[in-house]
């Protein structure tokens, strides 16, 4: 069998939160059903291909967007069962949702799972009602308890929440006291990103922002924190209780194969990367429309392998990186972050610490320089 994953994209949103750069709409919902007849329609055809006929298996099955929580949640059973009609499915299928507080209640939670959803991950950002407001997230404090004690209700063990470091109007402070009250809902996975100012709209709010060594003393605080309460920091922005680590994330990590279904959804098979239509009437006329479609050569590989390794804490595997390129090399361009304590060279891993978390981009912009 040939290990495959699916990540199916939903693209609508009640609000457009500021600091989004993903492909979302806010003013599309009452096209709903026909995108997802688009959804369903796609999973048929890309069956011709790594259906149940050839010999790919789905070992992981993401709903990601945009708000996947929004629509009802009949659609997304109605989604699972398509993909079980036409792949193969392995029998532990990890299955996740993406949940908006505001759209999390009992009857969806139990929808979901009986649908076959195995995973929720709940976005956060913030427990502040005037920070949410700031950035447009159309929740509030009391609809994150109100979802989490849903969760506890359901006995769903593996679950997770969103956060984002660098939010207008947070502080260390209430930085620690948001992540303390989370932590008494006992979720088994933690994202904590800090803000991207990659966004058109970061001048409306950046100015309120706290500063960089603010941002760096709640990263520093929090890996002490997640620690002592058993969390593995297994990716740059990830931390998971063991054995509950998102399975369809590591595999992006791991350079395994995954195929985007969706508007604008991107897929990796076969050595060849491609791009769904992201036009929304184009989408619906053609599903299978490739945009952006190259072949990735062994030099691309290699430079992946690099940058998606160093987002773990298990780092590049040299013996592995010896198949793709020059470990000699690798090592030497590596040695002054070795000796700045941000890199370590451990049981035949280059790996990142806790600091080299910090600076990733320029660790890994010097290590796959030509």
């Amino acid at each position: 069998m040939r290990d495959i994953s699916l990540y199916i994209h939903i693209p609508f949103c009640k609000t457009i939160c500021l600091y989004c750069n993903f492909l979302t709409f806010a003013n599309k919902n009452r096209r709903i059903p026909e995108y997802i007849d688009g959804i369903l329609r796609e999973i048929q055809l890309r069956a011709d291909v790594y259906g149940r006929e050839s010999d790919y298996e789905i070992q992981t099955v993401y709903f990601g967007g945009g708000t996947p929580s929004l629509i009802d949640p009949e659609l997304i059973k109605k989604i699972v069962q398509q993909i079980c009609k036409y792949f193969r499915v392995r029998a532990s299928c990890e299955i996740t949702i993406e949940c908006n507080p505001e759209s999390v209640d009992e009857h969806r939670v139990c929808v979901w799972q009986e649908g076959g959803v195995t995973r929720f991950s709940l976005g956060v950002q913030s427990l502040d009602k005037k920070t949410l407001w700031r950035v447009a997230r159309p929740h509030d404090e009391t609809m994150i308890f109100r979802a989490l004690e849903i969760f506890k209700k359901s006995r769903m063990r593996n679950f997770g929440t969103d956060f984002i470091m660098g939010l207008p109007g947070q502080t260390l402070r209430s930085f620690r006291r948001e992540v303390e009250t989370i932590l008494k809902y006992r979720p088994t996975h933690g994202s904590f990103y800090f803000l991207s100012y990659d966004t058109k709209r970061i001048d409306l709010f950046a100015k309120e922002c706290p500063d960089e060594a603010t941002q760096i003393a709640m990263y520093e605080w929090l890996c002490r924190r997640l620690k002592r309460s058993g969390f593995i920091h297994y990716e740059v922005s990830n931390w998971a209780k063991k054995g509950y680590e998102c399975e369809h994330n590591k595999r992006y990590w791991e350079q395994k194969d995954y195929l985007g279904i969706g508007l604008g959804a991107h897929s990796i098979v076969d050595g060849v990367m491609w791009e769904n239509e992201s036009d929304f009437e184009a989408y619906l006329r053609d599903p299978l429309h490739k945009v952006n479609e190259m072949p990735i050569d062994h030099d691309l590989r290699r430079m992946e392998y690099i940058m998606l390794r160093l987002r773990t804490h298990e780092g590049v595997n040299l013996k592995r990186y010896a198949e793709m390129g020059d470990v000699a090399k690798l090592l030497e361009r590596a040695k002054t972050f070795i000796v700045s304590g941000h890199l370590q060279k451990l049981r035949g891993h280059l790996r990142p610490t806790e600091s080299g978390f910090l600076i990733l981009e320029m660790i890994t912009g010097r290590l796959i320089a030509h």
